[in-house]
C-alpha cells in the first residue's frame, strides 16, 4: 500500500464527482452562487450536508491511514485512531440519511479532496494536530452552527442527528490534544512543528474569510467557542483562531 495514498487514488463509486476546491468555487461564482453555501434556506443546507458527508468519508479514510501509517506508535494511539474510523463510518451513515431527508443525493454536488490532501502529514504528532485539532475543530464550528440553525427552522431530525455527531467530534479533538502532548513529550521542536502544521490547516480552512467570529445567522461558518472549550481548546488558542480568520489559501 502506498504511503500516503494520493488523493486521486481514493476508491469511489461512479456517482461521486471529484473536483479541486478552487475549481468548485470558480464554477459557483460563474453561476452567481456564493463560493461556500450559507444556511439561508434548505437548498443551502443540502449543499452543506453533502459537503460534510464527503468530508466524513475522507475523515474515515484518513483515520484508517493513520492506523496503517504509524505501526510503531503506542498501542493506545492505534486504538484511538481505530475508534475514530468507526465513529466516522457512523457519521457517513448519518449524513447519508440527512441528505435523503433533505431530498438530495450523492453526487448532486462535487467532492473536494482538500481535506484528504491536508491530512497526510508524515509525522504522527503533526497528523493528529492537523486532523484532530485543526479539521475536527472546524467540524465543531460547522456542526454547532448547523444544530443552531436546525433548531431555529424547527427541524429536529437535523438538530438531533448533528448534535449526536458533534459529541464525537469533540471527543476526537480531545484525543488529538492528548496525543499531541504524548507524542511530543520531551521534544519541544517536534511539538513546535506539529502546532505550526495545525495553524496552517486552521488558516487554510478559514475558507477565504468564510469562518468568522459572529452570530450563527450572520456568517457562513461561526466559530464555536463553547464547543471548542469542551474539546480542550484554551482561550488563547481560540483567540488566535479568531485573529487568523481573515487569512485563507483555500481558493
Amino acid at each position: 500500500m502506498d504511503r500516503p495514498i494520493a488523493y486521486d487514488k481514493l476508491a469511489r463509486e461512479d456517482r461521486f464527482i471529484r473536483m479541486r476546491a478552487r475549481d468548485i468555487a470558480a464554477l459557483k461564482v460563474e453561476q452567481g452562487l456564493p463560493p461556500f453555501p450559507d444556511l439561508a434556506d434548505r437548498d443551502a443546507i443540502r449543499d452543506r450536508v453533502h459537503g460534510i458527508l464527503v468530508g466524513e468519508l475522507q475523515a474515515m479514510e484518513g483515520a484508517g491511514r493513520t492506523v496503517y501509517d504509524f505501526p510503531d506508535a503506542p498501542w493506545e494511539f492505534t486504538l484511538d485512531m481505530a475508534r475514530q474510523v468507526w465513529d466516522e463510518s457512523r457519521h457517513v451513515e448519518t449524513y447519508l440519511g440527512l441528505l435523503e431527508h433533505l431530498g438530495g443525493y450523492v453526487g448532486e454536488f462535487p467532492e473536494s479532496t482538500i481535506l484528504w490532501r491536508c491530512a497526510c502529514a508524515e509525522d504522527a504528532a503533526a497528523r493528529v494536530a492537523g486532523v484532530n485539532r485543526g479539521l475536527e475543530g472546524l467540524a465543531c464550528d460547522v456542526f454547532n452552527q448547523l444544530v443552531h440553525i436546525a433548531r431555529k427552522i424547527g427541524d429536529p431530525i437535523i438538530e438531533r442527528s448533528v448534535d449526536y455527531v458533534l459529541a464525537d467530534e469533540i471527543t476526537h479533538v480531545r484525543m488529538g490534544s492528548r496525543w499531541l502532548n504524548e507524542l511530543t513529550r520531551g521534544d519541544p521542536e517536534r511539538r513546535r512543528r506539529a502546532i505550526e502544521f495545525q495553524e496552517t490547516i486552521d488558516e487554510r480552512f478559514n475558507l477565504n474569510g468564510t469562518r468568522l467570529d459572529g452570530a450563527h445567522e450572520a456568517v457562513p461558518i461561526s466559530i464555536a467557542h463553547e464547543a471548542r472549550k469542551l474539546a480542550g481548546f484554551t482561550d488563547e488558542e481560540i483567540a488566535r483562531l479568531v485573529k487568523s480568520t481573515q487569512r485563507s489559501q483555500v481558493y
